[in-house]
Formats: structure tokens, C-alpha cells, sequence
């Protein structure tokens, strides 16, 4: 793009996202240091800091620092804590807020159970009050919110911020998701599908950080997968693609069931396939056979949709996410080996290092892109 006097507007913005984007990459900077990333003149630079007081501030000595001889260089930050972020992970049995500030610290983390078969108005109602609870704990006034990041169990239409399918939810198909939580930000109110959004997590904060082609499983009280392509979500024309488990022949419907039998005599007894599976991989720490004939026959399960993803896609890294990463290795070793019986190439493997909070971190990521977008983008 060539530049001329004729476009003076353009130029002050592209001047001020420079310098914004080049503070909001480090701690501080001086006006020398920030004339070496941006390229831009010392004067424009004053200029721009002097329009922008709300995002950018001189950064004060600290008592006891050494005092430099002569006139001391001024340094600069950018202010993350000028606006917020809200992560909102709204899922069968529980919703999980997170607040955090313009560069993705986490301010406050609240949560709340909630009852697999509440209805839409009780379950919405649990969210906007978690998020309530957060932004007070955080200090932060709705009007301090740029964006809200919403992740939802289902095929979700982002653009509308609609629920478009869910099987898990009762009566949560058909949803204005992004409609019914208005009045929590000044700012959108952006919705995903939960594994996407771990996904997204996992590139930015987790194990998928040095991958870009990476399929991402969250497997806890049921198996779904997410796609991230050239560290992009991929989402498919219906928001569906990922959506493997729908094919029953794979097996992911019943593969946590196997966990059941495992230690109980009742297995009718009300035990839950994850209570089963925490049971079973201690038994496997153990040493008990039979436990690890368990996990081997689960990860031989799961290999059938994770391998015809990995054919399909051919990803750098498959990430093990949900309520059983905490298994590291015991199960990620027996996935990796039955994906190598017919995958054409090795794999990697690796669980999760976000636990529990990866789906609300994906929902924080989501909102700051579309902040850092505003800010930074011409």
C-alpha cells in the first residue's frame, strides 16, 4: 500500500495500532526501543501516546530502584487492565466464568454446579449469575467488558450465536444463546462449540502452542473432537465438522461404559462412567491387569474416530483434553499405539496441560481476538 498526504486518517491508524500492538507485546518500552520495533518516527509515536491515554501510561520508578544518572528514559506500558474479557463455559453440570484483562491474565475464576436436566431458563439463569459473581470478585463493571466469550455443548452457529443441534441439553437446540446473555458486555457476545474452543485454548495456552494442524478430543462424561487447521478453528459450513461420535459404528457412544463394570458389583448403582474411569486408571497405577485390559480396549475404541480424523486431516498433534487428560500418559501411551496400527504416519499424543478450564480459556480467547481485532487491525 502506497501512502500519501491524501490519506492522513489512514496513517494515524496504522501508526496507532503499530505502536499499540508493539506495547501490548512486552512488559514496557521506552520511546527508543519502540522507534526499533515500529519504525515509526519519535514524534508520531508521542503523538499517538498522547491520543490513546486510556491504553497507554508512563510507568512509574519503583521505590528503591537505582536512580539513572541524568535525565531517566520514560517508559511505557500498555494498560490491560483498561478493559475485560469474560470466558463462559456453560455446560450439562456446571458453568464456569472466567475474567481476565486485555492480555489473557486471569483475574477471577467463579463456578457453579448445575442439574444435567435444567431447563434453558434455570441453566441461562446459573450463567448470567456466575459471570455476575465474577465480574464483582474482579472489580469490573458490566461497562468495563468488551466481549463475552460463550462455549456450549452442540453444533453452534457463531455468527448468529445460535444453538443449532445438542442432544445433551434438554431443550437447548434452537437457542439464541448470544441473545439471551445481551447486557452482561458493552461489547458482542460471541458463541462456540465447546471442543472447538478448547482447541483454540490448547494452541494458545496448552500443549498445541508449537502446533498448528492439531485435533483436539475432550473426553469426559462424552467424547467429542474439535479441528484446529493452519492454527485456525475449522468449524465446516454447518459448524459440524469434528462431529464424529454421531457415528455410532465408531463406538464413542458406548466406549466409557466400559469403565463400569470395573470394582462394582452394581453396575446399575448409580456410579458414573468418570467416577468408573478415575477408579480404573488408579488400578492401572497399581498394576491390576484387568484394569489395563480396560484402558487398552477404551483407547482401541477411541483410536476408531480419532484415526479416520487423523487420515482425513493428517494433523501435526492430537491433543487429549476433558475429565480423563488427567490420565496423562496411561491413556495417551495406549491411543498413540493403536493409532499406529493404521495410521500412515506417526502421531503425536499428548494430554492436556489446561485441565478443567480449557473450555472457559478457548471462550476468553474467542473474546480477546475479537478485542486485540479491534484494536490492532486496520
Amino acid at each position: 500500500m502506497t501512502l500519501t498526504g491524501q490519506d492522513p486518517a489512514l496513517l494515524r491508524r496504522l501508526n496507532t495500532t503499530a505502536v499499540l500492538r508493539a506495547l501490548h507485546g512486552v512488559e514496557g518500552a521506552t520511546l527508543t526501543e519502540l522507534v526499533k520495533i515500529t519504525s515509526i518516527s519519535r514524534a508520531t509515536i508521542e503523538d499517538v501516546i498522547a491520543s490513546q491515554p486510556d491504553l497507554v501510561e508512563e510507568i512509574a520508578p519503583k521505590p528503591g530502584d537505582p536512580r539513572p544518572v541524568g535525565r531517566p528514559a520514560k517508559r511505557l506500558r500498555f494498560r490491560a487492565e483498561a478493559g475485560h474479557v469474560v470466558g463462559l463455559d456453560i455446560g450439562p453440570h456446571k458453568v464456569l466464568a472466567l475474567t481476565a484483562d486485555l492480555k489473557g491474565t486471569i483475574i477471577d475464576t467463579r463456578r457453579s454446579l448445575v442439574d444435567p436436566r435444567a431447563e434453558p431458563a434455570a441453566r441461562l439463569a446459573a450463567a448470567r449469575s456466575v459471570v455476575r459473581r465474577s465480574l464483582r470478585a474482579a472489580g469490573v463493571g458490566p461497562g468495563g467488558v468488551r466481549a463475552l466469550g460463550v462455549a456450549t455443548t452442540g453444533v453452534v452457529d457463531p455468527v448468529a450465536g445460535k444453538v443449532v443441534v445438542s442432544d445433551r441439553l434438554p431443550g437447548w437446540a434452537g437457542l439464541d444463546l448470544a441473545g439471551s446473555l445481551t447486557g452482561l458486555s458493552v461489547g458482542p457476545v460471541l458463541v462456540g462449540n465447546d471442543t472447538n474452543l478448547a482447541a483454540l485454548a490448547e494452541h494458545w495456552a496448552g500443549a498445541a502452542r508449537d502446533a498448528q494442524d492439531v485435533l483436539c478430543l475432550l473426553v469426559g462424561r462424552s467424547i467429542a473432537a474439535g479441528l484446529l487447521i493452519g492454527g485456525k478453528l475449522y468449524a465446516g459450513r454447518n459448524g459440524a465438522a469434528g462431529e464424529i461420535g454421531v457415528m455410532r459404528a465408531f463406538g464413542w457412544y458406548t466406549a466409557l461404559d466400559r469403565f463400569l463394570a470395573y470394582g462394582d458389583d452394581d453396575p446399575a448403582g448409580g456410579s458414573s462412567s468418570r467416577d468408573a474411569a478415575e477408579r480404573v486408571f488408579e488400578a492401572v497405577r497399581r498394576g491390576d491387569p484387568q484394569a489395563a485390559a480396560i484402558v487398552r480396549a477404551f483407547a482401541r475404541d477411541l483410536a476408531k474416530g480419532v484415526g479416520a480424523a487423523v487420515l482425513t486431516m493428517d494433523p501435526e498433534l492430537v491433543v487429549l483434553g476433558g475429565g480423563l487428560s488427567g490420565a496423562g500418559e496411561l491413556l495417551t501411551g495406549p491411543l498413540r499405539e493403536e493409532l499406529a496400527e493404521f495410521c500412515l504416519f506417526p502421531v503425536r499424543v499428548e494430554a492436556s496441560t489446561l485441565g478443567g478450564r480449557s473450555v472457559a480459556l478457548g471462550a476468553v480467547r474467542l473474546a480477546l481476538d475479537h478485542v486485540e481485532h479491534e484494536l490492532f487491525d486496520v
